[in-house]
């Protein structure tokens, strides 16, 4: 956990990406790894029939190990793209990771033709610069994410992804901020409840 306190949004977001930015590929590969085999031993992943999943950054959680897992376990994958500035994200179910392609925000995203299908899914997993123990989280601060999270409601579980040296004491978090409902690192689950 980062020790230092930061009050503001900005403060923490350059905190972070110095943290994020000091740390090795191989290290990042390995936490990923035990992050990824800690979220499937979970009830929500084993039960979900179809998960939205994300094109993680150089800095985040690698989600295509995921990815992998969830086609082979037979559910259904969905990713986010971009629809315009100020908007929420758009959906697509995704059945092979070639068909994504780099995005105009700098994630890979699904092709035109998968766009614009309803989100059949029971579980998302949400990326974020930090987050705290109490499900607050803190985004490169576009509001994609809050915006989609606002729209869609509280019927699909949140899951924060994330390395344990993400973790802030507490995000400096705004009316808008939308909270998780479930955190997972290489080291712990963090279970914080449903939203009304």
């Amino acid at each position: 956990m980062i020790r230092a306190s930061a009050p503001d949004k900005l403060s923490q977001r350059r905190l972070l990406r110095q943290r994020l930015a000091g740390r090795r590929e191989a290290e990042r590969m390995a936490a990923s790894r035990r992050l990824a085999e800690r979220l499937v031993l979970l009830p929500e992943w084993r039960g979900a029939k179809g998960v939205v999943l994300y094109a993680s950054l150089p800095s985040e959680p690698d989600t295509d190990l995921l990815f992998w897992r969830a086609r082979t376990e037979g559910k259904r994958a969905f990713y986010p793209f971009f629809r315009g500035e100020g908007r929420s994200l758009g959906f697509a179910e995704v059945e092979a990771l070639e068909s994504l392609h780099p995005g105009p925000l700098g994630f890979r995203e699904p092709s035109p033709a998968g766009k614009g299908q309803t989100l059949e899914a029971d579980l998302m997993l949400i990326p974020g610069l930090g987050f705290d123990q109490g499900g607050m989280r803190l985004g490169r601060g576009r509001g994609f994410y809050d915006r989609t999270l606002a729209e869609i409601g509280a019927g699909l579980l949140r899951l924060g992804l994330f390395f344990s040296w993400q973790e802030l004491p507490r995000v400096a978090a705004e009316a808008h901020d939308e909270r998780m409902n479930l955190l997972v690192t290489e080291r712990e689950v963090i279970r914080i409840g449903r939203q009304r």
